[in-house]
């Protein structure tokens, strides 16, 4: 039986969303998802366990069946398989962000963390290789992804992941310097190529014809890059080959791709699909159901959620649920597959008061042939408290399939 995996990032969020005392999820219309819930099952799910706030690349191991606590290396390995960059043995990798900055007293100061989501990153690419580290005997690779996003590779000897973030992830604060994490060798070398990178690429990018465009028109300029997520490349056990399933991703972010891959997903490429709130969610939901015509499972990620969330902005998480429950999720049931089996959460909560990831649990929806209903009716975080599936911590995946009687029986 074919099944479809919905992870709208970001998702949950709080009664201080509106003034009302609801969230953005309870505040927006979603009829599609609504029916979905009054012929399914539905509980909370702790993306990896209560009171552990989740970062979207630990939350997808969890939510894929893996023990991020065993498996995860850092964000940055995602990130570059994600972009479909090449690694070796002992490249670090790690997520970039381009950001604005001033330089204050000889220090560069955040002013924004994602450089107001500029979509120039492609035209500002080629500034940031044309870095050079050679007086360090190390070579870099950069490319940029979607907005302001961004995964390098640092290649050469005697380096480690075991480095801090030069990203402060709080603006009007300097970017921080980069610190070995381990007394040794590679990870003091490392944090000091960091942050001579640091320094070189907002040079590079100070003046770049691209950014002194963006000020004339008022914008926020990409002058400076922050890394995160040092990591070398974690090894895991795709789950195609645990459960003996055939697996597609639809997505436009690269840290899901990057993910997806790993699990041993094929990673499809779909035209629109651009990670941000004006994504073409009808292209996602057709290349979804074509899928389905050669894979028993297509994980679908879905990102405006947590971009509103992350901005500040209620409404526009609010009007973007309403999109998703319109554009994808209508296309969705308007052509149903037989025996098809759905299941549809986030992978966070990131309420637009807070800005950020929070510990708070998110709904969870199951709905097929083989889904015991239970009472609830509508898709909202409080109704999910009241559904017949309970609070349970990660692992959608694997339940998704057992409904679908995919993989091995456990014991006699």
């Amino acid at each position: 039986m074919p099944a479809i995996l919905v992870i709208l990032d970001g998702l949950g969020g709080r009664p201080t969303d509106f003034p009302q005392g609801v969230t953005c999820l309870e505040r927006a219309a979603h009829p599609n998802l609504d029916e979905l819930a009054a012929q399914g099952a539905l509980g909370l799910m702790d993306p990896i366990a209560p009171g552990i706030r989740p970062g979207s690349d630990t939350a997808h191991l969890s939510i894929f069946g893996y023990d991020p606590f065993k498996v995860y290396t850092g964000r940055g390995a995602f990130e570059v398989l994600g972009i479909g960059m090449e690694v070796r043995g002992g490249d670090v990798c790690f997520r970039a962000n381009f950001a604005t900055v001033e330089e204050r007293n000889g220090q560069l100061v955040v002013v924004d963390r994602r450089a107001g989501r500029l979509e120039e990153g492609k035209l500002l690419e080629e500034a940031v290789n044309s870095v050079s580290l050679r007086d360090f005997g190390v070579e870099f690779f950069f490319r940029a992804s979607t907005e302001h996003r961004g995964a390098l590779v640092l290649r050469g000897e005697n380096l480690s992941a075991a480095v801090s973030d030069t990203d402060p992830h709080e603006i009007g604060v300097p970017v921080a310097e980069a610190k070995p994490l381990e007394e040794s060798f590679a990870a003091k070398r490392t944090a000091e190529i960091l942050n001579a990178f640091t320094r070189r690429a907002y040079e590079a990018l100070r003046d770049h014809p691209v950014n002194k465009k963006r000020k004339e028109e008022g914008k926020l300029p990409g002058n400076a890059l922050l890394l995160r997520g040092a990591a070398v490349m974690p090894h895991l056990e795709p789950v195609t080959e645990v459960y003996g399933i055939r697996a597609a991703c639809v997505a436009g972010g690269a840290l899901y791709k990057g993910v997806a891959r790993l699990a041993g997903m094929e990673v499809l490429s779909v035209p629109g699909a651009t990670g941000d709130l004006k994504t073409d969610l009808r292209a996602k939901a057709k290349a979804a159901l074509e899928a389905l015509s050669s894979f028993d499972l297509v994980f679908v990620h879905i990102k405006g959620t947590d971009n509103a969330g992350h901005d500040g902005d209620a409404e526009a998480k609010r009007k973007f649920i309403e999109r998703v429950d319109r554009e994808f999720f209508g296309a969705i049931l308007a052509d149903l597959p037989k025996d098809l089996h759905i299941c549809v959460s986030g992978d966070h909560t990131t309420p637009p008061a807070v800005r950020e990831h929070t510990a708070d649990p998110v709904p969870a929806l199951f709905w097929g042939p083989a889904v015991r209903p239970d009472r609830v009716r509508t898709f909202t975080e409080r109704a999910a408290a009241e559904g017949g599936l309970g609070r349970f911590s990660g692992r959608l995946l694997p339940q998704l399939l057992g409904y679908c009687d995919f993989g091995a029986k456990f014991g006699a």
